[in-house]
């Protein structure tokens, strides 16, 4: 393996230690952000997700901008828009979240932390975007999307081509709103260690597209860059583990290197311990994992994947997609509420 190969599984374990211990310390977790401003008005969560908004946008679309990053090349930004499936996915995907009791990254970093009932959750949702992204969900998903998808005379689906501005400006833009919303939204109750942790997630979003779209590049063999995401390698890790199939690239040894980072900080706080969910939990960890790993696939990728590295592209799809899974989380929320 030469040093480019090597960048992308060594890359994605570095950063995705990072990004456990940051989403362990700091429970960083959509279903939280949603949650909590839902039934107690508390913005500090939201805030967070709004700090690493701004930060992966900006830095994105500052390597598009240079030339650094063909980030136009991502699986993000093509001329098709399947409006249906990232409506529906993400919906689906949120709503499944909120039974779960946590988002794609937060159910990962449970599980590190001894919780069981977040690796009930977690293989749930593992073999259900193994089946949708490979197995007998498979044809269902493709058939649906080429029957609602558009395609976009523009040849690309992001925001910038689309308003006709370069990716600088728009980014500029787009990060801008993010801290104006984050400033003017819940003021006074500002959390600036759940910020800090925003805007360190936005920054490894950034690094992940410079690790994967320029130091990682093989002219030889090239690749399209990619930036953070866990449905899908969690799909490609079932498949490898049934068939022998596949290679780790980037996302592999980041979901790995999340689970090392979060059981790492979790020792080292002497919080770990086993934890057993209660048995009235356990069909809402194990449908909600379902429901997750589906959506996650339907839409295109989880509220990592595609509500943070796609939105960070400015992707139309990405935006819709993101939009629909906070909405999934709070009509899960209400759900939970009227039955409580």
């Amino acid at each position: 393996m030469n040093g480019a190969g090597l960048w992308l599984p060594a890359g994605g374990f570095l950063v995705g230690l990072a990004f456990g211990i940051v989403v362990q310390r700091q429970r960083f977790c959509l279903v939280a952000a949603v949650g909590n401003l839902a039934i107690m008005g508390d913005w500090r969560h939201l805030h967070a997700f709004l700090a690493a908004f701004a930060v992966a946008i900006a830095g994105t679309q500052w390597l598009e901008a240079g030339g650094w990053v063909t980030v136009a090349d991502s699986a993000y930004r093509g001329a098709r828009l399947d409006w249906l499936g990232v409506g529906l996915g993400g919906l689906t995907f949120g709503f499944g979240a909120t039974l779960a009791g946590g988002c794609a990254a937060r159910t990962l970093v449970r599980s590190a932390e001894g919780n069981l009932g977040g690796w009930m959750a977690l293989l749930s949702f593992a073999l259900a975007a193994y089946h949708a992204q490979f197995g007998f969900l498979s044809p269902a998903r493709t058939a649906i999307s080429d029957a609602t998808a558009v395609v976009l005379s523009s040849g690309d689906n992001s925001i910038a081509m689309l308003s006709g501005v370069s990716p600088a400006v728009a980014g500029i833009v787009a990060a801008i709103v993010c801290i104006v919303m984050l400033v003017v939204l819940g003021r006074g109750a500002h959390d600036r260690h759940l910020i800090a942790s925003g805007a360190t997630i936005g920054a490894l979003v950034v690094v992940a597209w410079w690790i994967t779209g320029n130091l990682a590049g093989d002219e030889f063999s090239p690749a399209p860059p990619s930036a953070l995401n866990i449905s899908g390698p969690l799909a490609r890790m079932v498949r490898y583990l049934l068939a022998g199939d596949g290679s780790p690239g980037f996302g592999i040894p980041f979901v790995l290197g999340t689970v090392v980072g979060a059981a790492t900080s979790t020792i080292a706080r002497g919080a770990f311990h086993w934890q057993w969910p209660p048995v009235r939990s356990i069909p809402n960890l194990l449908i909600g994992g379902m429901l997750m790993g589906i959506g996650a696939i339907v839409a295109g990728g989880c509220n990592i994947g595609q509500a943070l590295s796609g939105v960070s592209t400015l992707s139309l799809g990405s935006l819709v997609a993101a939009g629909a899974m906070f909405s999934g989380v709070l009509l899960g929320v209400k759900w939970l509420e009227r039955r409580s």
